[in-house]
């Protein structure tokens, strides 16, 4: 039964993490010029406290899987000059980091959960953009003569640093730690239900 309810319970995850990074894709097709933002993140740290470390991996990837499909089908337009200069190379970065938004989230959620659920959530909240961060860039400053050409106006430093490093994470990280109180609610709804 249990092991029902995590499949179960993986794969609505899972369906929402789709529907919500495919929305992030859209917005951030109307408005170009930026990267869309990771709205799954919370949904992650849910499947992380709920379900444990493969559920957040598993959820983490499909993540990976729509921002790698948004590259291949030309939905992202920073993704789709990745995935043209190097497929190898966006796929191995996009699941990779994917899956270390995951297993960092789930990590970080295990190490504090025992002593407060609230600093659990806390934590994975802070840890899952910080990687997702942190991974994007290695991966952007690889692709970055292709990314930002000479005539940008603005140096590559600065343009990972306002875009890369200022917005996204900034908003990601607002955007989990808003959350939060929300996430330990669900938590406690399930943790109760199980009991």
């Amino acid at each position: 039964m249990v092991k029902t309810q995590r499949l179960t319970g993986t794969a609505i995850l899972c369906a929402l993490v789709v529907f919500l990074q495919v929305f992030a894709t859209g917005v951030n097709f109307v408005t170009p010029g930026t990267i869309p933002i990771a709205l799954v993140l919370p949904v992650i740290i849910v499947g992380a406290a709920m379900f444990g470390i493969r559920t957040a991996m598993a959820l983490g990837f499909c993540f990976g899987a729509v921002v790698l499909g948004s590259g291949i089908f030309g939905f992202a337009p920073t993704s789709a000059m990745m995935w043209a200069t190097s497929p190898l190379i966006m796929t191995v970065g996009t699941l990779g980091r994917g899956l270390a938004v995951g297993f960092a989230a789930a990590l970080a959620y295990s190490i504090f959960e025992e002593r407060n659920v609230y600093i659990g959530v806390i934590a994975a909240a802070i840890v899952a953009p910080l990687v997702n961060t942190a991974i994007f860039a290695v991966v952007f400053f690889l692709f970055l003569e292709v990314l930002v050409p000479d005539g940008a106006g603005q140096t590559l430093l600065q343009y990972v640093t306002t875009f890369v490093v200022g917005v996204n994470f900034v908003i990601e990280l607002v955007f989990n730690l808003v959350l939060a109180s929300a996430i330990v609610r669900i938590i406690n709804v399930v943790k109760a239900r199980k009991s």
